[in-house]
Order: structure tokens, then C-alpha cells, then sequence
């Protein structure tokens, strides 16, 4: 058998596209891909929504975002740390999400792909 193949559950080689193919069509993979795209999509929406409202505020509403609060600080500059802490923040409720809901499914897709070699071992 060369290196690039693998064996499936009865014992015959199956090539890397077969096996790709199959996990494609996978239903743990459809419904992982549809979960971290749809995820992705949101953090992302929400992360440049707020990026553009402050450059719109920049922009559009300099009294307000020289407004000063107390001191030197000012409405832009608390805008502008708060973009760095909802960055974070984001990455971090991402990070939850994938670890709850996406590993999981991951893990069942790498268990479904590794199946019929496991199987193709116990014989």
C-alpha cells in the first residue's frame, strides 16, 4: 500500500479524496460548518458594525466625541478604548462558543472519519 493511501473498514485502500469526500458529506461536518460560518458571520457583523459607527462618529459627530468627559478624556477616546475591550471580548465569547458547541462536533467528525480504521484494526 503507498503512503498516500488509507485503509478503509474493509480493508481495501481508499484514497485521501474519497475520504475528504466522505467527510464532506458528513452530517457532524455540515452542521459544524454551518455553526462556525454562521458564528463567524456574527462576531464579525458585530465587530464592524461597532468599528464603523465610531468611524462614522469620528467623522459625522465631532461635538459629541469631543465632548469632554473629565479632564482630557473625552467621549473619542473612551469610544476608542472601548473598541479594543469589545474586540476582546468578542474573541473571548467566540472562544466559549467554539470550545461548548463547535469542539464537540469536531471531535465527532474526527470519531465518524476514524471509524472504519478503528473497525479495519479490531479485525
Amino acid at each position: 500500500m503507498r503512503a498516500r493511501e488509507f485503509c478503509s473498514h474493509n480493508g481495501m485502500a481508499e484514497s485521501p479524496d474519497a475520504r475528504y469526500a466522505a467527510i464532506n458529506q458528513n452530517e457532524h461536518f455540515i452542521v459544524l460548518r454551518r455553526r462556525m460560518g454562521r458564528a463567524a458571520l456574527v462576531v464579525s457583523a458585530l465587530f464592524f458594525v461597532w468599528y464603523f459607527l465610531f468611524i462614522v462618529a469620528c467623522v459625522f459627530a465631532r461635538g459629541l466625541m469631543g465632548h469632554r468627559l473629565a479632564g482630557h478624556l473625552n467621549v473619542a477616546l473612551v469610544f476608542g478604548v472601548l473598541q479594543f475591550v469589545s474586540t476582546f471580548a468578542l474573541a473571548r465569547r467566540y472562544s466559549r462558543y467554539s470550545r461548548e458547541a463547535l469542539d464537540p462536533l469536531a471531535a465527532q467528525v474526527i470519531a465518524d472519519a476514524t471509524a472504519p480504521e478503528r473497525a479495519g484494526r479490531t479485525r
